[in-house]
């Protein structure tokens, strides 16, 4: 025979799991308007259903139990935030977790956040006299634009212009930086945006790498390993290719090129580990590539490993399909 209890803890367990689908964390005043009294939530806490992550902020325990570590920080994040004393946002590596930018690491170490200087451009030189206390949480202070924030999954969170360069001003690897400009500009960003971030979080070090960096980005790199493809190649002698390059026949769009050397005749395609899922992906790959050798033009392949591992055999081979599609066309 169940108890009251028992029919209320179940009923607030169904409502939680709804509600945390879409907000990581709920408050307990959250669960009170949900009409999630004070003597359930306790009643959870002591059953294990409920994990109190800061004072006054909880998560279904079943749901700290099937994430992953990408969703444990994200769900850490939404914790900090909501528990923090004033507003602040997902900075950095964390924000660029939040934004689904690219990475070195899986995780980072620790939360990070920012909270907004306002116009006191002094407190970009100076740590705040009211610091946040946030457990595991890396906190920077900064002019923040709340109008380019945004809310993703229950995370308040810088835009992924600043998530980017925020980022990238803490890697020692030119390559990585480059990858998050291409990141950013992939997402929308512009060229201009970025030069003026990076100028007004210059306190975060590391100026001059970004503008470097953002130099050689271009917006139609969509992964790491076409960033790093590009870059390996030209670095090795070859012309810049043309990113995203639309192909068509007689039968209308074959698809977009991850990289076209036009003087050479030859195509690019960097192929991730997640590239083909299925059978059937590899079919349309292979009838996609059938078309664009149709047209005249040779088509290299290569993996994250080949261009890691040995880059200088990748370049040979563009080379070389650059010859036999000049003795095809000669």
């Amino acid at each position: 025979m169940w108890s009251r209890v028992d029919i209320a803890v179940q009923q607030a367990t169904a409502v939680l799991r709804d509600r945390l689908a879409h907000e990581p964390v709920q408050r307990r005043r959250d669960m009170l308007a949900l009409g999630i009294a004070d003597s359930t939530q306790c009643a959870m806490v002591r059953r294990g259903l409920l994990v109190r992550l800061r004072h006054g902020i909880y998560t279904l325990s079943e749901a700290l139990e099937s994430a992953d570590s990408l969703t444990r920080h994200h769900i850490d994040l939404a914790a900090a935030i909501a528990g923090a004393d004033e507003q602040v946002w997902a900075f950095g590596s964390s924000g660029a977790i939040v934004h689904g930018l690219p990475t070195p690491f899986v995780v980072p170490d620790q939360l990070y956040l920012v909270r907004s200087s306002g116009k006191d451009e002094r407190a970009l030189r100076r740590p705040s006299r009211h610091r946040l206390v946030i457990p595991n949480a890396h906190v920077t202070t900064g002019t923040i634009d709340q109008a380019t924030c945004s809310r993703v999954q229950g995370v308040q969170v810088v835009s992924p212009a600043l998530a980017a360069v925020s980022t990238a001003a803490g890697m020692t690897s030119s390559r990585w930086r480059t990858a998050l400009m291409d990141a950013a500009l992939w997402r929308g960003a512009e060229v201009a945006e970025l030069t003026e971030l990076i100028d007004a979080w210059r306190h975060l070090g590391g100026r001059s790498e970004l503008a470097r960096a953002l130099l050689r980005a271009r917006s139609g790199a969509q992964t790491v390993l076409e960033t790093f493809s590009r870059l390996a190649f030209m670095e090795r002698g070859l012309p810049e290719p043309e990113l995203q390059h639309a192909f068509h026949d007689r039968d209308g769009l074959i698809g977009y090129a991850d990289m076209w050397w036009s003087a050479l005749g030859v195509i690019g395609e960097a192929d991730g580990a997640v590239k083909y899922h299925t059978r059937d992906d590899l079919l349309r790959e292979k009838t996609r590539e059938d078309r664009l050798r149709a047209l005249g033009f040779a088509v290299v392949r290569w993996t994250f490993d080949e261009i890691e591992d040995a880059p200088d055999h990748v370049v040979d081979r563009v080379w070389e399909a650059a010859r036999r599609t000049r003795r095809r066309s000669g």
